[in-house]
């Protein structure tokens, strides 16, 4: 199975995402239901006061009598409220110049109007007044009055009535809006919550047969999965399996390879054995047994199946740096290479000795490969906590170098950017495959001494 990427960000809980979104809508459609539900009712109430007011207004006039003045009089209010201050309902007479012929005794503590004019005969007037904290609302009609002396005069007729009880019954129809609403969110969401934690349970299995299937317990996905998630294990299943034998076919190559080595490697040994020559023997013994131990090595990595781990064992670094630029100066024996070496005492490597010979020995090829002169390789231990360090390894030549943008392309597997020299391609490959598995990083940049420069950090625990 593929890793995740280190540095990808997360994407957030799936089912958190659902209720998030679902709270959204939920919010905006009650919103909007109150607001509705809210104009409604306070278009009611708007019909509903002009309604009492229409009615007090007749009783008003219905009340009136003439006094001796030539005037009118409300000998008894027609609504009691009308008679106790501060009521919140008020009736008022007006002659045609404004002037107030009668006021009702619960108009005591109300603003004095300007006088106005008459309105238009039987025509009804209604508007909002801004007085006290709620404000009120008036109604007022001009009647024509006829008196007993056969004479006719333009008297208003004014109801007005406080908006605090309409206020406080919009507001306590608001609350109970809002509160029932914001009950009936969250209770939605809890059991939209219960119900996705129902529905999203079967990927919670295949997530967990997937770290199954990393961890070598499972060879495949169940198959007892719903019809929209069946299609997916089927595929996966499927992508296993060919993964699967694409790993076997990788490992029997490299075994048949191996095996088909070892046997002329055996009868090379064998022919040695009867020459008269020590030194060429000894040379081409060492070189036979350091091909079978790299050998070895590369089937023991192919049956294990994964690139390497960090270890408990501690190699120094000098000794492997040294027998690999011994066996360089042997196999580029017409080139005249220097090495600077700049490895510290204490730089040592915790693994596996056949991955730091394949990741050393691959950096310093391809130096002296593709370098002219001269060639540098450091090592050094570099403390980054209490119990953390991690060993730096350096590798520069002096040679064309390569471009840092092409470093990717570099460390693909069988990408060869200088087709002029022989090789596979496989190298710097190699080298990132067992750096990614000790959970370092490899860096390719240019060098001071003008080719490339590849640099590695490996984690080595005190």
């Amino acid at each position: 199975m593929t890793p995740a990427e280190p540095g990808a960000a997360p994407r957030g809980s799936l089912r958190l995402r659902v209720l998030l979104w679902l709270g959204v809508v939920l919010l905006a459609f009650f919103g909007a239901t109150v607001a509705a539900l809210e104009w409604s009712l306070g278009s009611s109430l708007s019909r509903t006061r002009a309604e009492v007011l229409e009615a007090q207004l007749i009783a008003l006039m219905a009340a009136a009598e003439p006094d001796d003045a030539g005037g009118l009089t409300l000998p008894t209010p027609p609504d009691r409220r009308m008679a106790m201050p501060a009521s919140g309902l008020y009736g008022e007479i007006r002659d045609a110049g404004g002037q107030v012929l009668w006021r009702s005794p619960s108009a005591v503590d109300l603003p004095e109007e300007d006088p106005t004019g008459a309105g238009r005969p039987g025509v009804r007037q209604q508007r909002d007044l801004p007085d006290g904290a709620a404000g009120r609302t008036e109604r007022r009609v001009t009647v024509n009055w006829e008196f007993d002396d056969g004479q006719s005069r333009a008297l208003t007729f004014i109801v007005s009535q406080s908006l605090e009880p309409y206020r406080a019954q919009q507001r306590g129809f608001r609350v109970g809006l809002v509160s029932w609403f914001t009950g009936l969110t969250l209770a939605t969401l809890v059991v939209l919550s219960l119900v996705l934690r129902h529905v999203l349970r079967p990927l919670g299995r295949i997530e967990r047969e997937i770290a199954e299937i990393e961890r070598g317990r499972r060879q495949a996905l169940s198959g007892a999965q719903p019809a929209e998630l069946a299609g997916v294990a089927r595929n996966l299943n499927a992508l296993l399996a060919r993964e699967r034998g694409r790993q076997q076919r990788y490992r029997d190559s490299l075994a048949n390879l191996a095996h088909s080595l070892k046997t002329p490697l055996a009868a090379m040994q064998a022919t040695l054995s009867g020459r008269s020559d020590p030194a060429l023997r000894r040379e081409l013994s060492e070189g036979i047994a350091r091909m079978d131990r790299i050998i070895g090595y590369q089937l023991k990595r192919a049956e294990a199946f994964t690139g390497g781990a960090v270890g408990t064992r501690a190699l120094p670094v000098a000794p492997v740096v040294e027998d690999l630029l011994e066996s360089l100066a042997k196999v580029y024996r017409e080139r005249e290479v220097e090495v600077r070496r700049d490895i510290a005492p204490d730089a040592v490597f915790h693994g596996e000795e056949g991955d730091l010979q394949e990741l050393l020995g691959n950096l310093l090829d391809n130096a002296w490969k593709y370098g002219h002169r001269r060639v540098e390789v450091a090592a050094r231990l570099h403390t980054t906590g209490p119990d953390q360090c991690r060993l730096e390894l350096r590798v520069e030549d002096d040679g064309g170098g390569l471009d840092p943008a092409r470093a990717d392309a570099a460390r693909a597997r069988g990408m060869r950017l200088d087709e002029s020299l022989p090789g596979q391609g496989i190298g710097l490959a190699v080298v990132s495959d067992i750096v990614e598995g000790y959970g370092g990083q490899m860096e390719i940049g240019r060098s001071t001494l003008g080719g490339a420069r590849v640099s590695v950090s490996l984690p080595a625990p005190r």
